[in-house]
């Protein structure tokens, strides 16, 4: 079987070689994992009193394992495409220019914006959200792709805009790494080498467990089980062997699922003690397998009910915008509450529900416009770099 993917992404991939075909079930799992980085932070963002339903909306904190969901989707589709593409005569500069071209642009326009305005407005907005200019140490930071490794020291509004960035970080120092992993490794030492991943990443996260919640976050090297596990995945599918054993024992499969989603339910628990921790280093492990597990049930029973929930055609729109819908709803909530507060006088849970539907509303209307006038054209133009001659 021969993995692929669709142009539309949120941690973007390049394009496909000739051959290949889309699998929509990709983009609805993108779909997937943006609603619930959305959700995380908008649900959480509504002041309930304690009670039933602030214990329910402490579930919502799962959301921000969505992230380690665009992490395995990104291992698999770069790292697929790459395999794909080892023998291309231009396979790094392809691959590099197509990188450029779909992430940088709407990547710098944000952090140009944030300039621009963190020079001029931000210090005027409510006394909630304010930011006053921190020096250009943060901008360089994050125009370098270091902001998962460096200290920024960022407040208000500004750390809502610049927050989610953290990983396009992880991921682009994860598109410096693989290229050469994979052009210079032979396949077994390339799982060597992933499996080593697997099994390092864990313990370092343990042993570093009394870092801040930060570090263990954002730091590659305590993130990158979840990249390897993609990887992993594109390997073995593109094994004809591999791919014909899973196909005949999906019962495993769903086995193997059904127990990880019990890990599932005992983070989701964890959330309702009281100060307790909810993500326990371990519980980024159990989320990754979780998600190749799903990724995997999704290519390789396509009638099945999961692929056919993954492959709704809401979903699959939503993958397509994902990029900047991940990139701009934090600091678009932010404003909106910050804005509906200042307005309230106080904190209001009809006010802040009301706020949340807004802010997605305008969300997802800058990313259909960022789409049709960002992405799409740059996409274009990107994929005019082939991997191939063409004939």
């Amino acid at each position: 079987m021969r993995a692929a993917t669709a142009v539309r992404e949120i941690h973007p991939e390049p394009s496909l070689p000739v051959g290949q075909t889309r699998i929509p079930q990709l983009d609805g799992l993108r779909g997937i994992a943006a609603m619930t980085v959305v959700l995380y932070h908008y649900v959480l963002s509504i002041a309930l009193p304690p009670g039933t339903l602030h214990h329910i909306q402490n579930c919502f904190r799962l959301g921000g394992y969505g992230v380690d969901l665009f992490f395995v989707l990104s291992g698999f589709l770069i790292g697929g495409i790459l395999l794909d593409c080892k023998s291309s005569p231009r396979y790094f500069r392809t691959f590099y220019l197509r990188r450029f071209h779909r992430i940088f642009p709407l990547y710098y326009l944000w952090l140009g914006l944030y300039v621009s305005l963190a020079l001029s407005v931000f210090r005027y907005l409510p006394l909630s959200i304010r930011s006053i200019w921190p020096g250009w140490r943060p901008t360089l930071v994050y125009a370098f792709f270091v902001q998962n490794l460096v200290s920024k020291q960022l407040q208000g509004i500004a750390a809502a805009w610049l927050g989610p960035l953290w990983s396009l970080a992880v991921e682009e120092q994860f598109y410096l790494l693989i290229p050469l992993a994979v052009y210079f490794l032979s396949k077994r030492r390339l799982v060597q080498l992933l499996v080593a991943t697997l099994s390092a990443v864990p313990l370092l996260r343990v042993a570093f467990s009394r870092w801040t919640h930060g570090a263990q976050y954002t730091a590659t090297p305590l993130r990158a089980d979840a990249l390897a596990m993609g990887v992993l995945l594109a390997l073995a599918l593109r094994e004809e062997g591999w791919a014909e054993r899973i196909r005949q024992k999906l019962n495993w499969l769903y086995a193997a699922i059904a127990v990880l989603f019990g890990g599932v339910l005992y983070l989701a628990a964890r959330t309702l003690a009281p100060m307790g921790r909810w993500d326990p280093p371990l519980g980024f492990s159990c989320m990754g397998l979780f998600f190749t597990a799903s990724t995997l049930l999704a290519l390789m029973h396509p009638d099945g009910w999961w692929s056919r929930f993954c492959k709704q055609t809401t979903l699959q729109n939503l993958g397509g915008l994902s990029y900047c819908i991940y990139v701009v709803h934090l600091a678009v909530n932010t404003i909106c509450q910050a804005i509906a507060r200042s307005f309230c006088g106080t904190k209001s849970v009809i006010m802040d529900m009301a706020s949340v539907l807004v802010a997605w509303a305008v969300t997802f209307t800058l990313a259909k416009v960022s789409w049709r006038h960002l992405e799409s054209p740059m996409i274009r133009r990107g994929h005019a770099y082939k991997y191939y001659p063409e004939r």
